[in-house]
This record gives C-alpha cells, structure tokens and sequence, in this order.
C-alpha cells in the first residue's frame, strides 16, 4: 500500500447520495468509515417498501417499515429535497436553498406512485403511521376490494389481503395478460397466477379500469368500477396500484439531456451519467435494461463504492452487468 492519506482522511472526497432507498441507503453503508458522505432525503425515514404491504392488513407491523434515517446515519444524513443539480458548481441545492457541495454525486430518487407501496409526498413517521393504520381500518371494514393493477405491488397486495382476510371478495385488474412483470416466463406467470387464485382473488387481466379517475379510494364507499372490455365489479374499497413512474423531480430541470423520455437517467456500465463529470446514478431511476429491483439496487450501490473507492486509490473499476430477472418472494402463506 502506497503511503499517502487514508480516503477517510482526504477532505476533497464528499459523495452525495440523493435518494435513501435500498440503493442510496446501501451505498451509504459502504462508505461508512471509508467516505466523506452526505445522504439526502425528503423523508425522515427510509420506507421499507418490500414489508409495507403487510402494514395494511396487519395491526401493529406499520413500525417495522418506517426506519429512521438519523439512528444510522448520524450527522451524514440531511433531510430535504433537492430541486436543482449544479454540475459546474458541484453542489446540489435544496428547496430550502441550501447548497451542498460533492466531488462524487450518486442520484438514486429511485421511483414514485401511490401508496402504500410508495411514500408519494409523505415526508414524517407520524404521517406515513396515520396512513397507514387508516388504510388497515379500510381494509378491515371492506367486504369487497378490488385492486387497480397487477404489478408486483398490486399482486403482493392481494395475496397479503387474501391470506389475513379470507372472507372478503378481491378482484385485481391489470391492462397487460401478465402479472408482476411483463419479462418474466411462462411457468412464472403460471405459478403466480395460480397462488393467487388458489387463495380466492379473482383475475381481470388485459383489462383496464375506465373511471378510476372518478372512483373512492382508500375509503369504505359502495361503488363500481368499470372496464374497457365492459367489466362492471361491485365495491366497497378501491386501492389503486398503478402509475410507478421515475422520480426525475431532482434532475429533471437540471439534467434534461442526460434523461430518456421516460425520466431515466443514461448511465454507462459504471453507472456515470451521460454528458456530465462525476455524477452517477443508481437503482430504479437509471435507464439499465433489467427489472426494477431492490436487489438490483443494492448490487448497484455494492458495485458503485468499489468503484469511487478503487478510483480514488488508483485501483481498477469493475463494469456492471444488467443481471437476469430475480423475484425471490412469493405471495404469502405459500
């Protein structure tokens, strides 16, 4: 080993992490003690979407999903939003105008949608808990669910709902004929759907739901919804699980050109992003060819450290992969 400064010690190093999801936070991990590192959230909690689910069909697990950033992260987590990236500058603004300088800027916003598997505008622990407790009342209340959507998040919804509450009629609803992920196989697809019907959900699939811009949600209210394919479902509780999208709202303004038109950030096999010097990103907002994963994530985060560190050391950066899809959960009770 060479005898210079230790990376711990140099005071040019300062990564900034945009987003604490299962990537932000991951990578935030493996600089701990290795890095200068700021992690930067609107939250104050990092939400354990993979468990949250289960938060609003089982009474008391709401706390296990919600984790505080502060406990972890110490003084290298800020709370707030960024709203303007300044690649000249090397800083990132936040809506409170505060600027805060990077050598190595990582962007992992991740993706947005409605709740419960995202946090879309809930920032505090005591927010996310009421919502979720007042959609478990809902859920508890209803007789018959129907689920807009049969993404992972919807699918996962439904088998949570029909193993805690067996007495209730669930419909999901999904535009495409195949569940979760429209890449994955046959007997995949096979086996989910008959889980899921075994349990009693009924499938609408290559339909999708006509007024749900109209519809309740979240809330105990008779109602019917209505399909393009003239599917008319009675009832009582709507959850919709569509509309995950990229969440560009740090970069948008900032790094047009580097953006797909979906919102995805160009990266390259070392996760740089496209037209810009030492910025990166990582996780659901980029634009790899592979399913959207936390797990993908987090071999993003574990692979981008390496990476920074053997940079800054004079070491050799490994290229990433795009892996095979992976789904390790199945739905609950199986």
């Amino acid at each position: 080993m060479g005898g210079g400064p230790s990376l711990l010690n140099r005071q040019d190093i300062h990564v900034v992490i945009v987003g604490g999801g299962y990537g932000g936070v991951q990578l935030a991990k493996n600089l701990t003690d290795k890095a200068k590192y700021t992690l930067i959230d609107p939250k104050e909690m990092m939400h354990h979407n993979l468990a949250a689910l289960r938060a609003v069909t089982e009474s008391g697990f709401a706390p296990k999903t919600f984790i505080p950033y502060g406990p972890t992260f110490g003084n290298n987590f800020k709370q707030g939003a960024v709203t303007k990236i300044n690649p000249t500058e090397q800083n990132v603004t936040l809506s409170t105008g505060e600027n805060v300088g990077y050598s190595h800027l990582v962007i992992a916003t991740g993706a947005t949608g409605p709740f419960p598997g995202k946090l879309f505008g809930i920032t505090s622990m005591s927010e996310a808990l009421a919502r979720s407790k007042h959609l478990l009342q809902q859920v508890q209340l209803a007789k018959k669910v129907v689920i807009v959507g049969g993404g992972a998040v919807g699918t996962e919804l439904a088998a949570e709902i029909a193993t805690d509450y067996k007495d209730k009629q669930i419909s999901l609803i999904h535009p495409r004929d195949k569940l979760v992920d429209p890449n994955t196989s046959d007997d995949f697809q096979k086996t989910v759907k008959d889980k899921v019907t075994k349990m009693g959900v009924t499938l609408l699939l290559g339909e999708r739901v006509t007024n749900l811009d109209k519809l309740p949600k979240e809330t105990v209210q008779e109602t019917t919804v209505v399909t393009n394919k003239g599917s008319h479902i009675e009832a009582d509780l709507v959850i919709p699980c569509t509309g995950l999208r990229v969440n560009s709202s740090a970069y948008r303004d900032s790094l047009p050109s580097s953006m797909e038109k979906n919102g995805a950030l160009k990266v390259n096999g070392y996760f740089e992003v496209e037209g810009t010097k030492n910025i990166y990103a990582i996780g659901d907002c980029t634009n790899i060819p592979e399913t959207k994963l936390a797990y993908n994530a987090g071999i993003h985060a574990d692979l981008l450290a390496k990476n920074i560190l053997a940079q800054e050391t004079g070491g050799k950066r490994k290229e990433y992969k795009p892996g095979m899809y992976m789904m390790s959960q199945t739905p609950r009770g199986q």
